[in-house]
């Protein structure tokens, strides 16, 4: 019964995680509906180039120029909307993805948290059953946002040397990411997907857990351990290499 309970909540938890993913896309649709301008006679240079209106109107009128996105040091390349699905397919379906939710659901029986999902067989199943629907959500909010302001959720190793070179580079790049065009930005999508499904999951945690401050917690404990990951992943080549010699 606590299970169907679980599963119903989970079910309007995703779908409200899919209604925000469906209005983002028509916001993202109707942007590149959008026509293309064509640049005025006066801003091509006598090379041809395009010069752009605003940067006339600084030289002229003698303005400092506004700060230009910080690039990143990961390649650019543009994400279709059929690369963003297969890689979303990839992340709900991963081995990480049920290893995550395992591991937690593990900590949290260890933990008799929530006390009120008990122990044993049944405790377990509910928490493994909670943990893997909040990462579903979490990547289906993070994939519609990140859909819409183009970001690249794909995971990069670094070119440094040395551990905390290395260790530095994954932890920045875990709350910062790349853009199509090749800027940084903070990772708006990740925030959205982890502290949007730990208020989500509140549909279906006892009353005593579901409120600000633990959805909060939730959330913050998901980010945490979101960027262990992220450092382990980046030494995970060197640890198999080390295992296989």
């Amino acid at each position: 019964m606590k299970i169907l309970q679980l599963q119903k909540a989970a079910a309007r938890g995703i779908w409200l995680a899919a209604l925000a993913l469906l209005t983002l896309n028509l916001s993202a649709s109707a942007q590149d509906s959008q026509p293309t301008l064509t640049p005025n006679p006066e801003t091509i240079d006598n090379k041809g180039s395009v010069v752009e209106t605003t940067q006339i109107n600084r030289e002229t009128q003698n303005l400092p120029e506004a700060p230009r996105a910080k690039q990143s040091p990961i390649p650019a390349r543009r994400l279709s909307f059929g690369d963003r699905v297969d890689l979303y397919i990839h992340s709900i379906t991963s081995p990480d993805s049920v290893a995550g939710p395992a591991f937690g659901a593990a900590i949290n029986q260890a933990r008799n948290e929530p006390p009120e999902w008990g122990q044993g067989a049944d405790g377990y199943g509910m928490r493994f059953a909670s943990g893997y629907g909040r990462m579903l959500i979490s990547r289906t909010i993070r994939f519609g946002v990140a859909a819409v302001d183009h970001e690249d959720p794909r995971f990069y190793h670094s070119d440094e040397t040395g551990f905390w070179r290395r260790a530095r580079f994954a932890t920045v790049h875990y709350f910062i990411v790349s853009t199509d065009g090749g800027s940084q930005i903070p990772a708006f999508s990740r925030f959205a997907g982890v502290y949007g499904a730990a208020f989500i999951s509140n549909e279906w945690y006892p009353a005593s857990r579901a409120n600000t401050s633990h959805a909060l917690l939730r959330g913050t404990t998901a980010m945490s351990a979101g960027l262990g990951w992220n450092v382990f992943r980046e030494f995970l080549p060197d640890i198999k290499r080390a295992l296989h010699k």
